[in-house]
């Protein structure tokens, strides 16, 4: 669905999809989605026979102007393992592990957990009764991972919080909820 272009005094504007009856400048529609990925980045030992060790890095994919163009790019980016990685020449490859979509004023639009090649994109949620039940349990799952953590179970604790993560994706901005609600299920429907 493309939106429709309107052109008043030269300037282009957008008849934006998510807030009937407004118009916003075409420049600014068409970034006013970013999109991110939270992953671990690989670097070499000092000395190779230690091998490689992991450190978390948030990676800028871009932008976009519909959250369905913003989801296409994100799948695309996993699925082609095509992250930019030149602001470190050591940096050997990224691991993938969320990808979230923010607006202009910062806020959660939506997230998606990467899961192998594709995403697998949190449902938001509608309601406030949901919400306490989504942050309750996020709350559990944090004090899971300290507890791991304090046993050295590290990898455990990190996939708790990589739980804890997707599970706060679901709380998205209340403006946003239904848009992005009907953008994953369109593309549920898809596949």
């Amino acid at each position: 669905m493309q939106p429709k272009i309107h052109v008043v005094e030269g300037v282009s504007f957008v008849a934006t999809p998510y807030r009937a009856g407004t118009f916003i400048r075409e420049d600014v529609f068409w970034r006013q989605f970013t999109i991110t990925c939270c992953g671990e980045v690989e670097y070499p030992e000092d000395d190779p026979v230690y091998g490689t060790w992991w450190a978390p890095c948030k990676l800028a994919l871009g932008q976009r102007g519909l959250i369905e163009d913003a989801m296409a790019m994100a799948a695309a980016c996993v699925a082609n393992d095509e992250f930019e990685l030149n602001f470190d020449s050591d940096a050997l490859g990224f691991r993938p592990e969320l990808v979230l979509v923010h607006d202009e004023l910062g806020r959660l639009v939506l997230a998606g957990q990467v899961w192998a090649t594709a995403i697998r994109w949190c449902e938001p949620v509608l309601s406030d009764d949901d919400i306490a039940a989504v942050a309750k349990q996020v709350e559990y799952l944090r004090v899971e991972a300290a507890f791991e953590a304090g046993w050295d179970n590290h990898c455990t604790a990190a996939g708790l919080r990589l739980q804890a993560r997707v599970l706060a994706g679901r709380v998205v901005d209340p403006f946003w909820r239904k848009h992005a609600l009907r953008a994953v299920q369109a593309a549920a429907a898809i596949h």
